[in-house]
């Protein structure tokens, strides 16, 4: 061993970092020194401040407490300023930072002054303009995310949306998202994403510096974005961070799982909403229903009272015109009209026997007179031919020559085709009546 060489002293990780902290503790120069620069990666926190100064050459990571930053000018990123404070050593970490107690404004970055250029051109366009943005679907069934490959933001959206709404499907487009020529690559994405059918495009990718994000303020995203035809969702960085993208978006996240949280509390109200509205249908139609069979009962048990009724009314109805028919029928008129019609035939008959006994007396009289009566030879004659006459008209000149008045059910009989074979017939003669059946007829 060289012994010229001193042995190095051997101190313990936290004596280091505590010895550093002493030296940047004792050199004046350190404890309180401006460094000057443009902040970047600019967040706000509840005990304080935090944000990077940087510049062409290196970095440095700055701090303010809540009361010293209440002093402090506006701040946003890409400002340049000169921070004052001390160097402190975060010996837990083993960094170095600014402790910072005030700030200077020294004019815009470079960044910056690209940044509000490119916003007003935009805005002059009309391109920030709400009329122009399109409505973002509430339920979307179809979602292509364009994201950097294994981004951390990209895996958090997507995980999301696997365990909450594992029906809504997921395309992934690939690209790069900083460095020089991204926003080239971000545009080509977008447009791209417009032809996988989907329903929305998300634009994400998670936290970076000032610089890492600043290519979606460029023109090329922003006007992708514009011209896009399907709706579109940016989720860019961190919760504070702001780009001209999400001026021009239809929606807007601070971050992907932002996004995500808000496409999956969409589709839980909407789940909500359909099963309140499925139960209060349920309900409806369930007293709907009850209602129903309510009138259902209520026409059914008066269908059984008035049915009996109903059916006596018809029965009697019935029996009416049953009657009424029996009492209009052909047949009994007939049968009366038959009757009558004999009835009448025995009175004409018993009155022609009265009649023809009645001249007969008559005659006889009269004859009885006219011989006792001395006659004109001349009246003599004209009195024989008159009662020969009269004995050839009267009804009992054929009787009395052999002939007979044949009658059949009390009609006269005049044709022989209206009786057959068996049939009772009666005939009245000079001096009497028979009753005969008859065994033949030639009609």
């Amino acid at each position: 061993m060289n012994e010229n060489v001193t042995e190095p002293l051997i101190v313990s990780v936290g004596e280091f970092a505590a010895r550093l902290k002493g030296v940047f503790r004792h050199v004046k120069a350190f404890a309180r020194i401006g460094v000057s620069g443009e902040i970047s990666e600019l967040r706000p926190g509840a005990y304080g401040v935090a944000f990077t100064l940087k510049d062409a050459n290196a970095v440095l990571r700055c701090f303010a407490f809540s009361k010293a930053a209440a002093a402090f000018p506006a701040l946003e990123n890409g400002v340049a300023i000169t921070a004052i404070g001390s160097v402190e050593v975060q010996e837990k970490y083993g960094q170095y930072q600014l402790l910072v107690t005030e700030v200077r404004l020294t004019g815009k970055g470079e960044l910056h002054q690209k940044y509000l250029a490119l916003k007003q051109q935009f805005r002059d366009e009309g391109l920030f303009e709400p009329s122009r943005k399109k409505p973002v679907p509430v339920f979307p069934l179809h979602v292509t995310l364009i994201s950097a490959r294994q981004g951390k933001g990209a895996e958090d959206f997507a995980r999301a949306m696997r365990e909450n709404v594992p029906f809504v499907r997921v395309t992934s487009i690939e690209t790069r998202v900083q460095g020089d020529g991204a926003e080239i690559d971000i545009a080509e994405a977008i447009d791209n994403a417009g032809r996988t059918g989907a329903d929305l495009i998300v634009l994400a990718r998670g936290g970076g510096s000032y610089e890492d994000l600043f290519p979606f303020n460029l023109e090329p995203v922003v006007r992708a974005i514009a011209r896009a035809r399907v709706p579109l969702m940016t989720a860019i960085g961190h919760t504070d961070d702001h780009h001209l993208a999400d001026d021009v978006a239809d929606l807007a996240f601070g971050t992907p799982s932002l996004a995500a949280e808000a496409i999956v509390k969409s589709w839980a109200a909407g789940r909500e909403r359909l099963g309140r509205a499925v139960g209060k249908m349920t309900r409806e139609i369930r007293a709907i229903g009850a209602q129903w069979l309510q009138r259902a009962q209520a026409a059914s048990d008066g269908l059984e009272r008035a049915l009996p009724r109903f059916l006596d009314r018809r029965r009697a109805l019935i029996a009416q015109a049953d009657k009424m028919l029996v009492e209009r029928s052909p047949q009994r008129r007939v049968g009366e009209m038959r009757r009558g019609f004999s009835s009448a035939t025995a009175r004409l008959d018993a009155g022609i026997g009265r009649v023809v006994d009645a001249r007969t007396n008559e005659i006889a009289r009269r004859a009885e007179r006219l011989r006792t009566v001395r006659i004109v030879p001349e009246k003599k004659t004209l009195l024989e031919r008159l009662g020969a006459r009269l004995e050839v008209l009267s009804p009992e000149g054929p009787l009395e020559r052999g002939y007979a008045i044949v009658t059949f059910k009390g009609e006269p009989l005049r044709d022989a085709a209206n009786v057959g074979p068996g049939a009772e017939i009666a005939a009245r003669l000079w001096r009497g009546s028979i009753t005969a059946r008859v065994e033949k007829t030639d009609a």
